[in-house]
Protein backbone atom coordinates (compact mmCIF):
# COMPACT_ATOMS: atom_id res chain seq x y z
CA UNK A 1 0.00 0.00 0.00
CA UNK A 2 1.67 3.31 -1.21
CA UNK A 3 0.40 6.58 -2.39
CA UNK A 4 0.25 6.55 -6.24
CA UNK A 5 3.18 8.19 -7.99
CA UNK A 6 1.53 10.77 -10.89
CA UNK A 7 3.56 14.43 -10.95
CA UNK A 8 1.36 17.14 -11.94
CA UNK A 9 3.37 19.85 -10.83
CA UNK A 10 0.96 22.36 -8.73
CA UNK A 11 -2.68 22.12 -9.38
CA UNK A 12 -5.14 24.77 -8.82
CA UNK A 13 -7.80 23.71 -5.77
CA UNK A 14 -11.25 24.22 -6.27
CA UNK A 15 -11.24 24.07 -10.05
CA UNK A 16 -12.67 25.12 -12.48
CA UNK A 17 -13.90 28.20 -10.21
CA UNK A 18 -10.73 29.38 -9.70
CA UNK A 19 -9.74 32.84 -10.84
CA UNK A 20 -7.53 32.90 -14.01
CA UNK A 21 -6.56 35.24 -16.54
CA UNK A 22 -4.81 34.76 -19.89
CA UNK A 23 -1.10 36.65 -20.18
CA UNK A 24 0.71 36.62 -23.41
CA UNK A 25 4.06 34.69 -23.01
CA UNK A 26 7.93 34.90 -24.22
CA UNK A 27 9.90 32.14 -25.86
CA UNK A 28 12.88 30.78 -23.35
CA UNK A 29 11.52 27.40 -22.39
CA UNK A 30 8.75 24.88 -23.39
CA UNK A 31 5.90 25.45 -20.24
CA UNK A 32 3.69 22.46 -19.17
CA UNK A 33 -0.14 23.00 -16.88
CA UNK A 34 1.33 23.05 -13.36
CA UNK A 35 4.23 25.10 -13.94
CA UNK A 36 4.78 28.60 -12.15
CA UNK A 37 5.30 31.81 -14.27
CA UNK A 38 6.52 35.26 -13.46
CA UNK A 39 5.70 38.60 -14.96
CA UNK A 40 8.83 40.00 -17.39
CA UNK A 41 8.90 43.04 -19.64
CA UNK A 42 6.62 44.76 -21.65
CA UNK A 43 3.70 42.93 -20.35
CA UNK A 44 4.93 38.96 -21.11
CA UNK A 45 5.29 36.34 -18.55
CA UNK A 46 7.96 33.64 -18.47
CA UNK A 47 8.69 30.27 -16.86
CA UNK A 48 10.13 30.44 -13.72
CA UNK A 49 12.52 28.56 -11.36
CA UNK A 50 10.57 27.69 -8.43
CA UNK A 51 13.32 27.90 -5.85
CA UNK A 52 13.95 30.61 -2.97
CA UNK A 53 12.21 33.57 -2.59
CA UNK A 54 11.43 33.53 -6.30
CA UNK A 55 8.11 35.88 -6.95
CA UNK A 56 5.51 34.28 -9.18
CA UNK A 57 2.79 35.57 -10.63
CA UNK A 58 1.05 32.13 -10.65
CA UNK A 59 0.24 28.67 -12.33
CA UNK A 60 -0.35 28.18 -15.51
CA UNK A 61 -3.60 25.81 -16.44
CA UNK A 62 -3.92 25.61 -20.06
CA UNK A 63 -2.48 27.49 -23.54
CA UNK A 64 -4.41 29.39 -26.41
CA UNK A 65 -4.13 32.34 -29.15
CA UNK A 66 -2.82 34.35 -31.20
CA UNK A 67 -6.10 36.14 -29.91
CA UNK A 68 -6.41 38.13 -33.30
CA UNK A 69 -7.50 35.26 -35.06
CA UNK A 70 -10.07 33.94 -32.31
CA UNK A 71 -9.10 31.41 -29.85
CA UNK A 72 -7.07 28.12 -30.70
CA UNK A 73 -7.90 25.36 -29.56
CA UNK A 74 -5.77 24.91 -26.15
CA UNK A 75 -2.27 22.59 -26.77
CA UNK A 76 -1.64 20.18 -23.94
CA UNK A 77 1.64 21.96 -23.43
CA UNK A 78 3.54 25.26 -25.16
CA UNK A 79 6.50 24.13 -27.05
CA UNK A 80 8.72 27.45 -27.49
CA UNK A 81 8.82 27.10 -31.63
CA UNK A 82 4.85 27.50 -31.55
CA UNK A 83 5.99 31.46 -30.20
CA UNK A 84 6.36 34.42 -32.20
CA UNK A 85 9.77 36.22 -30.32
CA UNK A 86 8.15 39.74 -29.48
CA UNK A 87 9.18 42.35 -31.56
CA UNK A 88 6.88 45.02 -30.37
CA UNK A 89 3.20 45.86 -30.70
CA UNK A 90 0.53 42.44 -30.87
CA UNK A 91 2.90 39.90 -32.84
CA UNK A 92 0.36 37.88 -35.12
CA UNK A 93 1.91 34.59 -33.55
CA UNK A 94 1.59 35.16 -29.64
CA UNK A 95 0.33 32.47 -27.40
CA UNK A 96 -1.16 32.98 -24.21
CA UNK A 97 -0.62 30.94 -21.25
CA UNK A 98 -4.10 30.94 -19.15
CA UNK A 99 -2.62 31.35 -15.24
CA UNK A 100 -4.29 31.11 -11.84
CA UNK A 101 -2.96 33.90 -10.34
CA UNK A 102 -5.05 34.41 -7.45
CA UNK A 103 -2.64 35.12 -4.41
CA UNK A 104 -4.70 33.22 -2.06
CA UNK A 105 -5.23 30.57 -4.41
CA UNK A 106 -4.11 27.06 -2.86
CA UNK A 107 -2.12 24.31 -5.28
CA UNK A 108 -2.41 20.32 -4.83
CA UNK A 109 1.37 18.91 -5.17
CA UNK A 110 3.06 15.45 -5.04
CA UNK A 111 5.85 14.95 -2.73
CA UNK A 112 9.42 13.49 -4.26
CA UNK A 113 11.09 10.55 -2.96
CA UNK A 114 14.68 9.10 -2.00
CA UNK A 115 15.21 11.07 1.33
CA UNK A 116 13.73 11.91 4.45
CA UNK A 117 9.58 12.45 3.86
CA UNK A 118 7.44 14.89 4.61
CA UNK A 119 5.63 14.73 8.42
CA UNK A 120 2.51 16.31 9.62
CA UNK A 121 4.99 18.51 12.13
CA UNK A 122 6.47 20.02 8.93
CA UNK A 123 2.82 21.70 7.87
CA UNK A 124 3.41 25.92 7.72
CA UNK A 125 7.36 25.07 6.33
CA UNK A 126 8.46 26.11 3.24
CA UNK A 127 9.92 24.43 0.25
CA UNK A 128 11.45 24.37 -3.15
CA UNK A 129 10.00 22.46 -6.33
CA UNK A 130 11.95 20.33 -7.73
CA UNK A 131 11.52 18.39 -11.76
CA UNK A 132 11.15 14.59 -11.75
CA UNK A 133 10.23 12.38 -14.35
CA UNK A 134 8.31 9.66 -13.80
CA UNK A 135 11.30 7.14 -13.87
CA UNK A 136 13.45 9.29 -11.84
CA UNK A 137 15.05 11.34 -14.40
CA UNK A 138 15.03 14.78 -14.31
CA UNK A 139 12.93 16.18 -17.29
CA UNK A 140 10.15 19.10 -17.31
CA UNK A 141 6.97 17.63 -18.21
CA UNK A 142 5.13 15.48 -20.26
CA UNK A 143 4.58 16.23 -24.04
CA UNK A 144 1.86 14.07 -24.43
CA UNK A 145 -0.04 14.86 -21.43
CA UNK A 146 1.29 18.53 -21.01
CA UNK A 147 1.33 17.86 -17.38
CA UNK A 148 4.83 19.24 -15.28
CA UNK A 149 7.09 16.75 -13.66
CA UNK A 150 7.43 18.75 -10.86
CA UNK A 151 7.44 17.90 -7.48
CA UNK A 152 7.89 19.12 -3.30
CA UNK A 153 11.47 18.77 -2.91
CA UNK A 154 11.25 17.46 0.60
CA UNK A 155 15.04 18.27 1.13
CA UNK A 156 14.64 21.64 1.08
CA UNK A 157 12.42 22.23 3.79
CA UNK A 158 12.96 25.33 6.01
CA UNK A 159 10.92 26.66 9.02
CA UNK A 160 11.56 30.13 7.64
CA UNK A 161 9.87 31.96 4.72
CA UNK A 162 13.26 31.08 2.09
CA UNK A 163 11.54 28.56 -0.34
CA UNK A 164 9.10 28.88 -2.89
CA UNK A 165 5.94 27.39 -1.47
CA UNK A 166 4.49 26.85 2.22
CA UNK A 167 3.44 24.05 3.22
CA UNK A 168 -0.69 24.31 4.27
CA UNK A 169 -1.99 20.67 5.38
CA UNK A 170 -2.02 16.94 3.80
CA UNK A 171 -4.81 17.08 1.30
CA UNK A 172 -7.17 14.37 2.33
CA UNK A 173 -7.65 11.57 -0.93
CA UNK A 174 -7.75 7.94 -1.59
CA UNK A 175 -5.06 6.19 -3.99
CA UNK A 176 -5.75 4.00 -6.33
CA UNK A 177 -5.78 0.98 -4.11
CA UNK A 178 -8.39 2.25 -2.28
CA UNK A 179 -5.79 3.31 0.87
CA UNK A 180 -5.66 6.98 2.12
CA UNK A 181 -2.92 9.39 0.81
CA UNK A 182 -0.39 9.32 3.61
CA UNK A 183 2.75 10.86 4.87
CA UNK A 184 5.51 9.43 3.00
CA UNK A 185 7.09 9.05 -0.14
CA UNK A 186 4.41 10.99 -3.26
CA UNK A 187 2.45 12.49 -0.62
CA UNK A 188 0.43 14.80 -1.85
CA UNK A 189 0.16 18.24 0.11
CA UNK A 190 -1.71 21.53 -0.17
CA UNK A 191 0.78 24.91 -0.73
CA UNK A 192 0.82 28.26 -1.13
CA UNK A 193 3.28 30.26 -2.92
CA UNK A 194 5.54 32.29 -0.55
CA UNK A 195 6.29 35.45 -2.76
CA UNK A 196 3.47 36.20 -4.92
CA UNK A 197 3.16 38.86 -7.39
CA UNK A 198 -0.17 40.30 -6.94
CA UNK A 199 0.18 39.75 -2.88
CA UNK A 200 -0.62 42.67 -0.68
CA UNK A 201 2.31 44.08 -0.08
CA UNK A 202 3.97 45.18 -4.10
CA UNK A 203 6.93 43.43 -5.54
CA UNK A 204 9.60 45.48 -6.93
CA UNK A 205 8.36 46.98 -10.65
CA UNK A 206 9.68 44.66 -14.01
CA UNK A 207 12.02 46.39 -15.40
CA UNK A 208 11.20 47.43 -19.32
Amino acid sequence: MANDDNPRGLIPLDWPSTRVHAYRITTGGDVFIGQAVDAVAAGYISAITMTGLQPALGVVVGFTGPFATGLATADPFLDVSDITPPTGGEPSGDRYALVADDPQQQYLIQEDTGGTALTLADVWSNLDLVFRGPTGTVTNGNSDTGWANLELDASTIVQTSGAFAQVIRLHEAVNSDGTRNAVGDFAKWVVRISQHRLATTPLPNIAV
